[in-house]
């Protein structure tokens, strides 16, 4: 449509940057239905004001081990690139976007960057949240955070929705491609039948996905195959989950677990890739990259290596900006 101006808000979780903004963000992490899972709304804010203040401290020691959490940069240097690709893809005179980040869980807030959006006369919104896999943990109520801040802002835009799942998206799994590649080159073997790729993605609690028929285990999967197949199977590949919290049943066999059966096996070369998330933060930089790789070196695994992150991957921007095109036709 000529001269329309598309607002694509990116949802994310979000993260911490400072000791001031850790209890709040983790309050607004389990005061969230979806993740506590506690209908009584002021029985549900006691929880999540209990569980942030007791998490305080253990959680500060490690958000301050990987300098805090680099989310809101990334997310927001995403934002920029993508909007820099959508202008290029685009033809003068026709369509103009501005794109924004909204966290979840910390600054700068969905609220506040449909505030931007409005601001920014955009007349269309699609909203892209940065989960390829889908989950009710993450993209329903991404979605749902949306629509309770557009009804509280009185603004009806066109609004449409990315797709629920992206987790085959091509160049999602060419970034992934890519960055694994990057990562093996710096293992001492160069011999691909001499290291095995372990996949690593956010766990979930085993009752949320059966009673909620949530896919996202078979999202994960898929990825998982995708990258497989596009490495053309040169890699022996595991899957393990990631971040259990709690003592209920939880989405595995857990990443820890899967290295101390590639260590019982004799492997000697292990490479991580975190495969659910768009952007290194504190799952990435302290779980996989020091508490694994710490397991690991106790395991007796001499040599583990990390993908990098997506972050700023010129293959998963364009497949960002793929998306939005085709979402908004």
């Amino acid at each position: 449509m000529s001269g329309e101006k598309l607002g694509v808000l990116l949802v994310q979780l979000g993260g911490p940057e400072s000791r001031e903004e850790l209890k709040p963000f983790l309050y607004e992490l389990f005061v969230d239905p979806e993740i506590l899972g506690i209908p009584f709304a002021p029985l549900r804010k006691l929880a999540a004001w209990t569980i942030a203040t007791l998490r305080k401290p253990k959680s500060a020691e490690i958000y301050e081990r990987i300098g805090w959490s680099p989310i809101r940069r990334w997310s927001q240097t995403q934002a920029r690139l993508l909007e820099e690709a959508l202008a290029l893809r685009t033809e003068a005179g026709t369509r103009t976007h501005a794109v924004r980040v909204g966290m979840t869980c910390s600054a700068p807030t969905v609220e506040t960057a449909l505030g931007e959006l409005r601001a920014a006369g955009a007349t269309r919104l699609l909203v892209l949240p940065l989960y390829p896999q889908y989950s009710v943990t993450t993209t329903r109520g991404s979605y749902t955070r949306v629509s309770r801040a557009l009804a509280a802002m009185g603004w009806a835009p066109e609004c449409r929705h990315a797709p629920d799942a992206w987790y085959d998206e091509p160049g999602f799994i060419a970034a992934h491609v890519d960055r694994i590649l990057a990562a093996s080159a710096l293992l001492p073997d160069p011999d691909p039948k001499r290291t095995v790729v372990l996949y690593s993605a956010h766990s979930l609690p085993v009752k949320t996905l059966t009673k909620e028929k949530d896919p996202y285990p078979h999202h994960i999967e898929e990825t998982v195959r995708l990258i497989d197949a596009a490495l053309g199977n040169r890699y022996r590949s595991r899957l393990g989950y990631q971040s259990k919290v709690g003592p209920v049943k939880w989405l595995g066999p857990s990443t820890p677990d899967v290295l101390k059966d590639l260590a019982k096996a004799g492997e000697r070369q292990v490479l991580v890739v975190p495969v659910a998330f768009v952007s290194d933060h504190v799952e990435t930089l302290y779980e996989i990259r020091l508490l694994f790789g710490d397991e690991a070196a106790r395991l007796g695994i001499p040599h583990y290596a990390v993908a990098e992150g997506l972050n700023d991957h010129p293959a998963f921007i364009r497949g960002l900006a793929d998306i939005v095109e085709k979402a908004a036709a």
